[in-house]
């Protein structure tokens, strides 16, 4: 346990029942549950801290030991660390600022480090009186403005030296010093996400999430898909791919799969490629997804149907369609079934219009982000992967998406014009972030 004394009078003994009792209290609270990236930040300072191994809280270790980054990884490059703990200080803000959680024990971070410390309820409105560091080489990483903080040492019979009160000009000092620390890491963060390439902002949520990403690729190729037997609510019903599946890929989805691997690959992801049928739910709950096919890939049915742009189809005029809720009867985005397999090509052959869907969700059901990339046909889903490297057509999509909202699911509806057989250049036709 910590006994500490200083000016304010005496203070009550702060152990790590206490301070694992309130973890419990931040994790399981609101603020903290739609985050895993926070709520596993939280833990692992706040244990290491417990385990006297405060000392060893870097930039490197965190990324490695929670975020499945490999040892050697450029930081400079990859700011997930710096990321997560700028949204952990916003979640435990927002925490503390409400009335009911005043009388609790305070967690935060020291600024300028990833340390943990933490204040007992009717110390924090003292707030103003700094803690001197007492370490030998200098380093003020744990100097705080809190009356009583843990150390990286065990709590187990340590006792902290006698705190002794700055000057009211240090302590002036030291806060316009953090002040403008801070105010320089805000400056420094909205600069680096004005300068990130829109690529970067696609797939930020993707590349952030730990561990390797899931590539599962639609593997139902022979015929368009049935509707199941209507349950007589009136609900659209999500539309079901052929039984039979295959090991060949069609060459427009071999095309986009190698460019999603290989913009994943460059963020420095790990990829495992599956087909459909063998990607089970157990598969998608492990970390980040991203399905490629649309009809062909019964995961990118059942995960979009709930959302704003959904997969569906008309049977009765032999028509599959992207279907919009806001206007659901609209038939504007669909291909024709009974089209033939094969492009007729020539002077004189007809030119056709493809269309794809593009979706990066956060899934409800999986608790993990899922980007779902397909097209009605073939050509629109080699054309969705031409769009996902093209800077120009994704930066218009991030101001696009912007204005229309700041939610995490993001959608594009795509079209292509195929001539000959070959998707032409694809066109945004709708983005909705919700």
């Amino acid at each position: 346990m910590i006994e500490t004394e200083i000016e304010f009078g005496a203070t009550p003994e702060l152990t790590a029942d206490m301070i694992r009792a309130q973890l419990d209290l931040l994790v399981r609270d609101e603020v903290f549950r739609s985050s895993k990236r926070s709520v596993a930040f939280l833990k692992y300072v706040v244990e290491q801290t417990l385990n006297g191994l405060a000392d060893q809280i870097k930039e490197r270790t965190i990324g490695v030991d929670v975020f499945g980054r490999d040892l050697s990884y450029d930081t400079n490059l990859d700011h997930i660390v710096r990321t997560a703990a700028t949204e952990l200080r916003k979640k435990l803000a927002t925490y503390y600022v409400d009335e009911k959680h005043r009388s609790e024990l305070r967690m935060e971070l020291v600024p300028g480090s990833y340390i943990p410390r933490f204040v007992l309820p009717g110390q924090a409105r003292h707030a103003q009186a700094d803690a001197e560091s007492e370490s030998e080489t200098g380093e003020n990483l744990l100097e705080t403005h809190s009356p009583q903080l843990v150390r990286p040492v065990p709590l187990v019979g340590f006792k902290n030296a006698h705190e002794r009160t700055a000057p009211w000009w240090r302590r002036a000092y030291r806060g316009v010093a953090v002040a403008l620390i801070a105010a320089t890491a805000i400056i420094l963060w909205f600069s680096w996400l004005h300068q990130a390439s829109p690529e970067d902002l696609f797939w930020m949520p993707v590349v952030e999430t730990p561990g390797p990403v899931l590539v599962a690729v639609g593997d139902h190729p022979n015929g368009p898909p049935t509707l199941p037997i209507m349950d007589g609510n009136g609900s659209p019903l999500t539309p079901v791919p052929g039984l039979d599946s295959s090991q060949t890929v069609p060459f427009a989805d071999t095309v986009t799969i190698a460019r999603v691997v290989g913009a994943l690959e460059a963020r420095k992801k790990q990829v495992v490629i599956r087909m459909g049928h063998s990607s089970s739910f157990s598969d998608l709950r492990g970390g980040a997804v991203v399905l490629i096919g649309a009809f062909n890939n019964e995961w990118s049915l059942r995960l979009t149907r709930q959302l704003r742009y959904s997969l569906a189809m008309d049977p009765d005029r032999h028509l599959i369609y992207i279907r919009d809720a806001k206007n659901p009867n609209s038939l504007s985005w669909c291909w024709g079934t009974n089209q033939p397999r094969e492009p007729v090509t020539g002077a004189n052959s007809p030119k056709l219009q493809d269309f794809a869907l593009i979706s990066r969700i956060r899934d409800s059901e999986t608790g993990h982000v899922v980007v779902v990339i397909g097209g009605l046909y073939t050509y629109g889903t080699e054309a969705a992967g031409e769009f996902l490297s093209d800077t120009e057509l994704m930066r218009e999509v991030v101001k696009q998406a912007r204005r229309s909202g700041t939610g995490q699911n993001l959608q594009i509806v795509l079209g292509t014009t195929v001539t000959d057989g070959t998707p032409g250049p694809p066109r945004v036709l709708a983005v909705s972030s919700e």
